[in-house]
């Protein structure tokens, strides 16, 4: 990572499950793990140029609390793919769940939303190649 640079980090309570849900359905690419052997407890996951965590939600975290992993709907992951329709195969054959098939936006993107194995909500949204302000909508 970069100074400046954000990314979102999930809080799992397994991770190999949704490491392959990612892998599968975007190509991510893990960039780094902790430890270096054995069960992880930390990935960092590269999609194109940005990057998700995942992190063993099941102890304690430095701040004392145990995260809670996923259960539902808390927070929308945003992501342009260069195929939606790919992505909307690959999803279910890696656990995951097709929430709402692809379909054409007033605002003139084409989207779909997708959910992780544990529950994470991702709004998957058509690359046009055209430069992305950062909001659906603006795009």
């Amino acid at each position: 990572m970069s100074s400046g640079e954000v990314f979102p980090i999930l809080h799992v309570d397994a991770i190999e499950p949704v490491l392959a849900f990612y892998r599968d359905t975007f190509a991510a690419e893990v960039s780094y793990r902790f430890p270096d052997d054995g069960v992880p407890e930390y990935l960092t996951l590269r999609i194109g140029r940005s990057s998700v965590a995942l992190a063993l939600g099941t102890s304690p975290t430095m701040y004392g609390e145990v995260p809670l992993p996923a259960s539902g709907h808390a927070v929308d992951l945003c992501i342009y793919v260069p195929d939606l329709d790919a992505a909307v195969v690959a999803a279910p054959r890696a656990r995951g769940e097709v929430t709402v098939p692809p379909t054409d936006t007033p605002w003139g993107e084409r989207v779909a939303y997708l959910r992780d194995p544990q529950g994470t909500m991702l709004l998957v949204i058509q690359d046009d190649g055209e430069a992305h302000r950062g909001e659906v909508g603006e795009g």
